[in-house]
């Protein structure tokens, strides 16, 4: 078996944090966990896109074998958790071959490799907690803004593919949020809540249908959500991850609650 799992995991800083909220330490803990299970299945990589690298021109893919350095936060970089050092291990073989079969399917593919290359947040926060002694190399991938849902799909697909050509074992991550409705003025953790209880009641109704099994459910709602609670990046990190064939069952939804007002949740989708 090629895939052998998948995973949505939130790349707010706040997971980070020294003095987290409530929901903030469950939702870390519960990312920890996926990634404990996910280790667990036997993957020799991890397959990443973060909505968080985004690009407009096509679709790029990490190919420094060891991104590393010292990032901070655009948004949070007044908080502890807002500058975050990184030291990443990518599968560099895994990552041309994936570009390669993106090409042949017809996609635009950019290689990126330079000193001081801007890596993510989410891709560092999900790292931090999915992987943190780096026992995995990774693969990634930016989002770009202006691919349809099913292109970032069929980018899965090529992962996958160029996955099985290596022999290579690989699980998913997708690094995203739900709704996205900030919270618009400073608070401190303990007052972090919903404040559009529309945004709680779609975040909840997309992971009742996820763990009923019904993606194709949640993937034909996506427009729909993204206006009515505007979901990150209109859930596309959920069409990725449909891409790799491992959300063809129940998921298992660890956590759910809000960051700064946002809607975060763990889920996982696993044998067993």
């Amino acid at each position: 078996m090629t895939v052998v799992g998948a995973a949505l995991v939130p790349g707010m800083p706040h997971l980070l944090a020294a003095e987290p909220a409530p929901s903030w330490k469950l939702l870390a803990d519960a990312a920890r966990q996926a990634g404990q299970d996910l280790r667990a299945a036997g993957p020799d990589a991890f397959v990443v896109l973060s909505t968080q690298w985004f690009t407009v021109l096509g679709h790029q893919f990490q190919v420094d074998p060891n991104p590393r350095g010292g990032h901070v936060d655009e948004n949070w970089y007044a908080y502890d958790y807002g500058t975050l050092d990184y030291d990443l291990r990518v599968d560099v073989e895994l990552a041309e071959a994936w570009a390669c079969q993106a090409e042949d399917m017809g996609f635009q593919a950019r290689r990126t490799r330079y000193d001081g290359f801007p890596v993510d947040t989410g891709t560092v926060v999900a790292g931090k907690l999915v992987d943190p002694d780096r026992s995995r190399p990774i693969a990634l991938v930016s989002c770009n803004l202006y691919a349809a849902a099913g292109d970032l799909g069929r980018i899965a697909e090529a992962a996958a593919l160029a996955a099985g050509k290596l022999g290579r074992r690989v699980a998913f991550v997708a690094v995203s949020g739900l709704s996205s409705g900030l919270i618009q003025r400073w608070i401190e953790p303990a007052e972090d809540r919903f404040e559009d209880a529309g945004h709680d009641a779609w975040n909840r109704r997309v992971l009742d249908l996820l763990a009923a099994g019904r993606t194709d459910e949640v993937l034909a709602l996506r427009e729909e959500y993204a206006r009515e609670a505007q979901a990150d990046s209109q859930l596309r990190a959920l069409a990725f991850l449909a891409g790799s064939g491992a959300c063809d069952r129940p998921a298992r939804v660890l956590e759910y609650g809000p960051v700064w007002g946002t809607g975060a949740a763990v889920v996982t989708w696993l044998d067993g």
